[in-house]
């Protein structure tokens, strides 16, 4: 039997990730890269997703992105991987063998005030983070290279950036910050503050995601 298809409903902010299927590369090189990000930018509006933000690197990517419809995540991203697999298939050998993919994607809903900021900023560091550019804007293959170079694929999202993201992206991010979007990965919790994190796990029955600790987005429960 199948694992259910997850709700997800429209209105929602998602940072979502997915894997090369054990860790393997999905990007040899820029055409790989290029080949993908003209996937992502050709299927929004057939599905109704808005993309606020990405960053691929060599054997994962992350995607912030922002439904107009319930379960448009889910349709988008099942397009783009299957489309996507076939693609790596016809490029790189091994047609019809195997998984190209770990599997479905991690996902969590992430509340659209400073949450949402945070999220953008751990998504958008990315590159930074790993040491492969010593600035977030130099990685070619993130939503902060567009924005700082005007070649704009990416959606405005639910709140405006300030005037010097980029900035704020290259600054070291908060340990507590990182560990917590990492645990909302890992456990498809709910980031937020502890309210709104308990009504969005009950409207999307995510109730399971909230046990165990780390439970707050900012690290407020945990300072109690």
């Amino acid at each position: 039997m199948g694992r259910p298809r997850r709700m997800m409903p429209g209105g929602y902010v998602y940072h979502v990730l997915n894997r090369g299927n054990e860790r393997h590369i999905l990007f040899h090189d820029d055409e790989d890269f290029w080949a993908f990000l003209r996937l992502l930018g050709q299927g929004p509006r057939r599905f109704g997703v808005r993309i606020c933000g990405y960053d691929l690197m060599r054997n994962h990517w992350h995607l912030l992105v922002w439904p107009r419809a319930d379960g448009a995540v889910s349709s988008y991203l099942h397009w783009v991987t299957t489309l996507h697999s076939l693609h790596y298939r016809r490029h790189h050998g091994g047609v019809g063998e195997g998984h190209v993919y770990q599997g479905r994607f991690r996902s969590f809903p992430v509340q659209t005030e400073g949450y949402y900021f945070k999220a953008l900023r751990y998504i958008e560091a990315n590159a930074l983070r790993a040491g492969v550019v010593s600035r977030a804007e130099d990685w070619r293959w993130s939503s902060l290279y567009e924005r700082v170079n005007r070649r704009l694929m990416i959606d405005d999202g639910p709140l405006a950036l300030p005037s010097d993201w980029a900035r704020i992206v290259n600054q070291v991010q908060q340990p507590q910050e990182v560990d917590a979007i990492r645990a909302c990965l890992g456990k498809g919790r709910p980031y937020g503050a502890d309210t709104w994190m308990v009504r969005t796990a009950a409207a999307q029955a995510l109730d399971q995601t909230l046990r165990g600790p780390g439970r707050s987005g900012g690290g407020d429960a945990r300072r109690k």
